[in-house]
C-alpha cells in the first residue's frame, strides 16, 4: 500500500504531519510502538504519561523515542508526577502535550517556551474558555460517544461551537473509525481524534481478548457511567459484569467508544493510517 496524499489543515501544519489523524491517549493501551507506527505513518499519537508506572520508566521513554511527531498526555488534576513528568517532556523538548482536567496555564508556559503545542481536552464551553485563555494552541472537542472520559454534547455540534466561541483550531473526538468521518469531521474542525480504532491494532497494549470485544461490540454494548473513575466514561458492558463482583478496574474493565461500530478486523497502525486516508480521499470525491 502506498500513502495517500496529504490532507491539509491547521493541525497538519501546526504538528508538522501529513494527515489530521490524532490518535488518543489511551490509558494502559497506548504504547511508544503505537506512537512509532503512527508516526511514520505520517500522522500522531499520544500517550499518557501515567502508562509507565514509575517517573523513571516514563524519562527512559522520552530519551529512547526518536524524532517522530508524538505526543504525551498530563493529567493535571491529583497526579503526584505532574511537575517531575512535565520536567522531563521539557528536558525531551516534546511536540505535543495534551493536558487533561485542569488548569494548563503552568504547561503552557513551560512547553511553548521551547516551541512545543499544548492542547486541551474539554467536553464543554466553559473549560474550552479557560483553556483557550490560558494560551493553548488547540482544544480537543471530546464529544458524545467518545470512548474513555466523554462528554455528553454531539459531535456534531461541540467541535464547530467551541471552534466559534474560541477561534482556535479544534479536534474533534466521538465515534471516529473511519475515512468518510474524518471527512465529516474536517467539515467542523481541524482533526480527528481516533482512540477506540486503535486499540484495535497489534501496536497497542490491548490483548487478544480486548481485540474481540472491539471487533465484536455494537454501539448498544458501550455503557456511560460514573461508576469505574467516579467521572461519567464510556466501557464495554461485558467488561463491567467483572468490575462489578469486585475485581480491580484496571485489570477487567475495557474502555470504548461509540466507534465500535465500524471496527471489523485488527490491523496494523500504519495499514490503518492510510487506510483513513485513503477513504477520506474517496469519500470526498464522491461527494455530491
Amino acid at each position: 500500500m502506498n500513502p495517500p496524499d496529504p490532507i491539509p489543515t491547521r493541525i497538519t501544519a501546526m504538528l508538522g504531519i501529513r494527515y489530521p489523524i490524532v490518535v488518543a491517549p489511551m490509558f494502559l493501551v497506548s504504547t511508544p510502538e503505537l506512537l512509532l507506527a503512527v508516526a511514520e505513518a505520517g500522522a500522531i499519537a499520544v500517550i499518557p504519561s501515567l502508562n509507565f508506572r514509575t517517573h523513571a520508566g516514563f524519562a527512559a521513554f522520552l530519551e529512547a523515542f526518536p524524532d517522530r511527531p508524538f505526543g504525551v498526555n498530563l493529567i493535571l488534576k491529583e497526579n503526584p508526577r505532574l511537575e517531575e513528568d512535565l520536567d522531563a517532556v521539557v528536558r525531551r523538548r516534546v511536540p505535543l502535550v495534551v493536558t487533561s482536567l485542569g488548569d494548563p496555564g503552568p504547561v503552557v508556559e513551560r512547553v511553548k517556551a521551547y516551541g512545543g503545542r499544548v492542547f486541551a481536552d474539554v467536553v464543554g464551553l466553559r473549560h474550552a474558555k479557560k483553556a483557550a485563555e490560558r494560551g493553548v494552541d488547540a482544544l480537543v472537542a471530546v464529544a458524545c460517544g467518545a470512548g474513555g472520559h466523554a462528554g455528553t454534547v454531539s459531535p456534531f455540534v461541540l467541535a464547530p461551537w467551541l471552534a466559534e466561541a474560541t477561534g482556535l483550531p479544534v479536534i474533534a473526538a466521538g465515534g471516529l473509525a473511519t475515512g468518510r468521518q474524518l471527512l465529516a469531521a474536517l467539515a467542523l474542525a481541524d482533526a480527528g481524534y481516533f482512540g477506540t480504532r486503535f486499540i484495535a491494532t497489534p501496536e497497542s497494549g490491548a490483548d487478544d481478548a480486548y481485540h474481540r470485544m472491539l471487533v465484536e461490540a455494537t454501539p448498544e454494548d458501550v455503557v456511560y457511567t460514573a461508576e469505574v473513575t467516579g467521572v461519567p466514561a464510556n466501557f464495554l458492558a461485558p467488561s463491567l459484569a467483572g468490575f462489578r463482583r469486585g475485581a480491580k478496574p484496571w485489570k477487567e474493565v475495557r474502555s470504548a467508544g461509540h466507534g465500535v461500530a465500524l471496527i471489523r478486523q485488527v490491523a496494523p497502525a500504519r495499514e490503518l493510517v492510510w487506510r483513513i486516508a485513503g477513504e477520506y480521499h474517496r469519500a470526498k470525491a464522491g461527494l455530491p
